[in-house]
């Protein structure tokens, strides 16, 4: 074996350990914390919701006193729900991420999103009368004055564009693809697995990780209907549930502004390679007039008669 393929060898196995740990740490280990959860409530129940000594059978029984067998059976029957849990979570993640579609234009989303775009015109009509106030009191040039900032960073934090959507997140991706169109002329849909394929391997590493910190954040989300399940027979595990989505939302919208960040930056620094590599001239930054032949040659539309 040469020394090439004994370094591809080791990358792949390097990669096989990180998923293997990655899968162990984001989904096995909840999946005992949540079967411990749902043993414990199972033995609690309302009744006793917030009596540690109502465990105290359950402790007995998991005690000693058990042969070999029985304890690898009970250890086997804990991997096995515990594995079923992390792939339910998983799926439940992913049946959410295939509904948001249809989920924008449901009743609860329309009502979320006309509250956030009242809040969004809110912020901007004050940062607006903050700035014609000051326009009218300048005698020169006019100074942004700290409430100015504050009043459109407000306006920013609720949406960078128009909020369309019923959360931040999905807000924060529509305005990522429209802020490269806006600026490039660019479809980002279209353009962006060609893109993937000239960025060099620092950059891709990681765009990657953003990417597996924003999926691990919505399989985190995942486990709130468990818990909240589990909550139907023991009161605790709702709170847990509501932490849960709290913790797990904020992780969304960590991971969804860097990898937005990274996209952004992608394009910026190695557009003007992907207008190279498809023939198109590019000798300096990319403009709204490279972007645009970049997007009319990857929609390959036919040509007008």
């Amino acid at each position: 074996m040469g020394k090439r393929d004994q370094q591809v060898n080791g990358l792949l196995d390097a990669l096989g350990q990180k998923i293997a740990d990655r899968w162990l740490t984001t989904l096995l280990l909840h999946g005992l914390l949540w079967v411990c959860t749902a043993v414990l409530a199972w033995q609690l129940g309302w009744a006793h919701a917030l009596d540690p000594g109502a465990a105290e059978p359950l402790l007995r029984r998991l005690g000693g006193g058990h042969s070999a067998e029985q304890s690898v059976a009970v250890a086997a029957g804990a991997l096995i729900a515990a594995t079923g849990a992390g792939m339910a979570a998983s799926g439940i993640a992913a049946l959410a991420h295939a509904l948001q579609p249809a989920a924008v234009h449901s009743a609860p989303a329309r009502w979320r999103r006309r509250i956030r775009l009242q809040r969004w015109e809110r912020a901007g009509e004050l940062a607006e009368q903050l700035e014609a106030d000051a326009l009218g009191n300048a005698v020169g040039s006019v100074v942004v004055g700290p409430e100015i900032a504050q009043a459109r960073s407000r306006q920013l934090a609720i949406s960078l564009e128009k909020p369309e959507h019923a959360t931040w997140v999905g807000d924060r991706l529509r305005a990522n693809a429209i802020r490269i169109h806006r600026a490039y002329g660019l479809d980002l849909t279209i353009m962006w697995p060609r893109l993937w394929m000239v960025l060099p391997e620092s950059a891709r590493a990681d765009i990657a990780a953003a990417q597996g910190s924003y999926a691990a954040a919505n399989v985190l989300l995942g486990w709130v209907p468990l818990y909240a399940l589990v909550g139907l027979i023991w009161g605790p595990a709702l709170l847990i549930a509501a932490v849960i989505a709290v913790v797990g939302s904020m992780r969304a919208r960590s991971a969804t502004e860097v990898l937005c960040q990274l996209v952004e930056a992608a394009t910026d620094l190695y557009g003007p390679v992907l207008a190279q590599q498809l023939r198109i001239p590019c000798e300096g930054p990319l403009t709204p007039a490279i972007g645009g032949a970049i997007d009319e040659s990857l929609r390959k539309e036919p040509p007008r008669s």
